[in-house]
């Protein structure tokens, strides 16, 4: 096996780990959303507690996926797999694995969300719903991603 494949399977491995803990959490906290600031302060500390790590899942596996993009790119042996992210981004883009770059910078900046305080509940009701509706994109991206190492 050569190391740039070596390095695309570890690298999905991890991904595909975090995938299926997001989509784990995701499947159960689906029942509190939309979260509202009432809805969110009436939740009990463990139901509070499940939101928090659906966040950190969050983030966690959009973390893992412009790495695994640049191992898929590079066991591809595509030129532009070692240039910038817009580059990388528009491989895959044009692979069908990730959306439109609007869509990566919306999933992007919530991860950057969850990486900050905020002691405003309304704040983290906004993040939290959009980590909701984001979360079946990012799985879907990884599913893709996955596909398309399978058929290398």
């Amino acid at each position: 096996m050569s190391p740039r494949i070596q390095v695309l399977n570890e690298t999905l491995a991890a991904l595909t780990q975090a995938a299926g803990r997001l989509a784990a959490t995701h499947a159960g906290v689906d029942a509190l959303f939309p979260l509202s600031v009432a809805s969110i302060d009436g939740l009990a500390v463990q139901e509070q507690e499940r939101l928090d790590a659906y966040a950190i899942r969050y983030a966690r596996c959009q973390d893992l996926l412009f790495p695994a993009m640049r191992a898929f790119a590079r066991a591809q042996l595509e030129p532009k797999a070692d240039a910038g992210f817009l580059a990388v981004h528009a491989l895959m883009e044009k692979q069908g694995i990730v959306g439109d770059r609007d869509s990566w910078e919306r999933q992007r900046s919530l991860r950057n969300a969850v990486g900050h305080e905020y002691p405003d509940t309304a704040a983290i009701v906004d993040i939290l719903n959009g980590i909701h509706r984001e979360s079946a994109d990012i799985l879907a991206i990884v599913e893709r991603l996955r596909q398309a190492a399978d058929d290398l």
